[in-house]
């Protein structure tokens, strides 16, 4: 659970839950909640806590992400314009989203953005 990997990269920073919690903007007890599982973490304190902690946000929800892929995958092999165009579309259709309404908002663009610096890396 994230809330246990978060106590463990602070405690080995020897910070105690106030100093988080003050750094942070929320009360110790708050702060208690996250590492206990009972609050459910948000973007914005994934950030702030990886911060604080100067851990990757990756390692602190490691034990979080579990990815499954689709049972069945149709593979067609696809050009890297098509590639994209689709990558366009799909951002397209984000923007159009109220971002300001969607926590993972800046984090899918990010990727997307990721996505398209890589691509353009392929001949």
């Amino acid at each position: 659970m994230p809330g246990t990997i978060i106590r463990r990269y602070r405690e080995l920073r020897n910070y105690s839950q106030d100093y988080v919690a003050k750094k942070m903007g929320i009360s110790q007890n708050a702060y208690s909640k996250i590492e206990n599982n009972i609050t459910q973490l948000t973007v914005n304190h994934v950030k702030q806590i990886s911060q604080i902690l100067e851990v990757s946000i990756v390692d602190l929800l490691r034990d979080d992400f579990e990815i499954h892929g689709p049972a069945n995958i149709h593979v067609e092999s696809i050009s890297k314009e098509a590639l994209l165009l689709n990558m366009d579309k799909i951002r397209a259709k984000l923007e159009d989203k109220s971002p300001q309404k969607h926590d993972f908002y800046p984090v899918v663009m990010a990727l997307l953005q990721s996505v398209d610096s890589t691509i353009s890396n392929v001949h």
